[in-house]
C-alpha cells in the first residue's frame, strides 16, 4: 500500500484545483437535463404528440443519431430517456476526458508530478488513484443530483427504478471512459496526443453503436457507448449494463496502474521517434505547424469522412418514414412520394451540417488554441528569435485553423453525399450539400474569431469559446424541446443555417456574422501584437 501513500492529500489538492470546472460542468449538464425533463410533459404529454414523435424517433436517421427506441407503447418518460441517453453520455464522457487528462498527463507535463513524487513522501501510484477518485466523486455527484432532479420532474410513465438507472448509467459510462482515458495518459507523453487517442476511441465507439443500431441492434453490445441503450430505461430497467461499465472502468484502471508502474515519469509507454536532426522542410512557423499537426489533421480527415459516409449510408431509409402507407402513395403519386423523400433527406442533411460544423469548429479552434499552449510552455521564445512578427505567427495559426475547419466540413458533407447517393434510388444533387457548406461557414468563422480575439486580449477567458460552442449546440438541438423563445434560439450562430438546404440561404445574418468575425480577428491581432508573452 506504500505505492498509494498520500492519495487523500493529492485528491484534496485536485478537488481544490478543479472545483470550479466540476461545478460549472455539473450546473450545465444537470441543469439542462432536469430542465428538459420538467418541460417534457408539456411537449409530449398527449397520445397524439407521442405518436407523432414516436414515428420520427424510430426512423433510421434518428436511430443513427440518438440510438434505438423500444418497440411497443411509448410514454413521455420513455421518449425522454431515448432522446437524452446517448447525447448526455457523450457530454459526460467529454467532461471526464477533461478531468482525466488534466489530473494525469497534464500534471506530469507541468512538472508537478515529478516535484511531488521527488520531494515528498508520496507513493508512485498515488497521483493516478487520486485522479480516478476525483472522477468517481464528480460522476457520483452527477448521478445523485440528476436522479433527484428527474424524480422531482415526475414525467408521465416514469418510475423511481428507471429514473435512478438513467442517472447512474450516464454517470457510469462517463466514469468508464474516464478510466480508459487514464490508459491513454500512460501510453503517450503529452496531453495533446492523449486527447487525440481519447476522442478517436470515442469516435470508434459511436460509429460502432450507430452502424449496429441501424443494421443489427444485437451488435450494439460491441460498443460501451451502446450499453446505455441496453439498460432499457422505463421498460425493463436492466442494471446489468451498469455493472458491465463499472467492471470495464475497474479493469481500465488496473491496466493504467500496470502501465504506470513500467514507465518513467513524464514519459509514455509508446516512445516517440526523434526523427532526423535537420529538415529542409522546416523553414519557418508555417511549415513547423504543418509538420506538428500532420497526424492530427489526417486523423480529423479520416474521422469526418467515415462519419459522413456512415450517416450517408442511411439516406435510403430516411424517406420511408411515411411513404410505406398505401393511402399516402395513392394521394401523392410517384412524383409526390419522390418529393417527400427528398425533403426528408434534405432536412436530415441540414442537421448533419450543424453536427459537422460543430466538429469542424472544434478542430479549427484547437489549432488556434495550440498557439497559447506553445506560448505557455516557452516554445515560442525559440521561434521569436527568428526575424518575424507576432502578427505573422498568429496569422499562420488562424489561416491553418480556418482552412482545416472548412475542409473538414466539406469532406464530411461530400462523403455523406457519396455514400447516400450510392444507396438512394434518386440521388441528391451536389448543390444542396454545397448550399449547406456555404451556410455554415460564417458560424465556423465566428467561433474561431472569438478564440482569436480572446487570445489577443485576455487569454485566460478563452475557455468561454468552448462554453459558447456547447451552449449554441444545445440551444439548436434542444431549444424547441424546451420551448425557448425565438430570441434565445437566435443566440446560437447555428440557428441561422438550420433551414438550409431545404430553404435558400438568408444572406443578411450570415454577412453580419462574418463582419463580427472580422472585427474580432482584428482585435485579436492588435492585442496579440502588444501584450506580453506568457510563460
Amino acid at each position: 500500500m506504500e505505492q498509494y501513500t498520500q492519495t487523500w492529500m493529492l485528491l484534496k489538492a485536485n478537488l481544490k484545483r478543479d472545483w470550479v470546472k466540476i461545478l460549472a460542468w455539473l450546473l450545465v449538464l444537470v441543469g439542462l437535463f432536469v430542465a428538459v425533463a420538467a418541460k417534457f410533459d408539456g411537449i409530449y404529454g398527449t397520445s397524439k404528440q407521442i405518436a407523432a414523435i414516436g414515428s420520427t424517433l424510430r426512423s433510421k436517421a434518428m436511430v443513427a443519431l440518438i440510438g434505438s427506441v423500444p418497440d411497443g407503447h411509448l410514454t413521455t418518460a420513455l421518449i425522454f430517456a431515448s432522446e437524452m441517453a446517448v447525447f448526455w453520455g457523450l457530454f459526460i464522457i467529454i467532461f471526464n476526458y477533461s478531468l482525466a487528462v488534466g489530473a494525469s498527463r497534464g500534471q506530469e507535463e507541468s512538472g508537478l508530478t515529478e516535484m511531488v513524487l521527488g520531494g515528498h513522501p508520496v507513493g508512485r501510484l498515488a497521483p493516478l488513484l487520486a485522479a480516478a477518485l476525483e472522477l468517481l466523486i464528480a460522476n457520483g455527484l452527477f448521478a445523485l443530483i440528476t436522479g433527484a432532479g428527474t424524480m422531482i420532474a415526475d414525467m408521465p410513465g416514469s418510475d423511481a427504478n428507471g429514473t435512478w438507472l438513467s442517472a447512474v448509467a450516464i454517470a457510469a459510462v462517463g466514469w468508464a471512459f474516464g478510466m480508459i482515458a487514464l490508459i491513454f495518459s500512460q501510453l503517450v507523453a503529452d496531453s495533446h496526443n492523449v486527447s487525440m487517442y481519447n476522442y478517436a476511441f470515442l469516435g470508434i465507439a459511436y460509429l460502432i453503436r450507430m452502424m449496429a443500431d441501424v443494421s443489427n441492434p444485437t451488435y450494439t453490445w460491441l460498443s460501451p457507448l451502446g450499453w446505455l441503450e441496453k439498460t432499457e430505461i422505463y421498460t425493463n430497467n436492466n442494471w446489468w449494463p451498469v455493472v458491465m461499465l463499472v467492471v470495464l472502468g475497474a479493469l481500465a484502471f488496473l491496466a493504467a496502474v500496470t502501465l504506470n508502474s513500467n514507465r518513467d515519469i513524464d514519459a509514455g509507454v509508446i516512445h516517440v521517434n526523434p526523427g532526423s536532426r535537420k529538415s529542409r522542410f522546416l523553414g519557418g512557423p508555417a511549415t513547423l505547424l504543418l509538420w506538428n499537426q500532420k497526424s492530427l489533421t489526417i486523423f480529423w480527415m479520416i474521422g469526418v469522412a467515415v462519419l459522413g459516409a456512415s450517416y450517408g449510408s442511411v439516406f435510403n431509409s430516411i424517406g420511408k418514414i411515411f411513404n410505406t402507407s398505401p393511402t399516402i402513395q395513392k394521394v401523392l403519386g410517384q412524383s409526390g412520394i419522390r418529393h417527400l423523400e427528398q425533403s426528408q433527406v434534405l432536412s436530415f442533411v441540414g442537421l448533419l451540417g450543424i453536427i459537422f460544423s460543430l466538429l469542424a469548429v472544434i478542430a479549427g479552434v484547437m489549432i488556434v488554441n495550440h498557439l497559447m499552449t506553445e506560448e505557455r510552455r516557452g516554445y515560442l521564445q525559440m521561434v521569436m528569435t527568428k526575424p518575424q512578427s507576432r502578427s505573422y505567427l498568429l496569422a499562420v495559426y488562424v489561416i491553418f485553423g480556418l482552412v482545416l475547419a472548412a475542409v473538414l466540413l466539406l469532406v464530411a458533407l461530400v462523403s455523406a453525399m457519396g455514400a447516400g447517393n450510392v444507396v438512394m434510388n434518386h440521388p441528391i444533387a451536389f448543390k444542396y450539400f454545397w448550399r449547406t457548406f456555404i451556410a455554415n461557414l460564417p458560424s465556423i468563422a465566428l467561433f474561431m474569431a472569438l478564440m482569436v480575439g480572446l487570445i489577443g486580449v485576455y487569454p485566460r477567458l478563452r475557455s468561454l469559446v468552448w462554453a459558447y460552442l456547447g451552449l449554441s449546440f444545445l440551444i439548436t438541438y434542444f431549444g424547441n424541446l424546451m420551448d425557448l423563445p425565438k430570441w434565445a434560439l437566435k443566440i446560437s450562430p447555428f440557428y441561422w443555417a438550420k433551414k438550409v438546404p431545404i430553404e435558400s440561404i438568408n444572406a443578411t445574418p450570415l454577412m453580419w456574422m462574418l463582419a463580427v468575425a472580422v472585427v474580432l480577428i482584428v482585435i485579436g491581432f492588435v492585442g496579440y501584437k502588444n501584450r506580453d508573452l506568457e510563460s
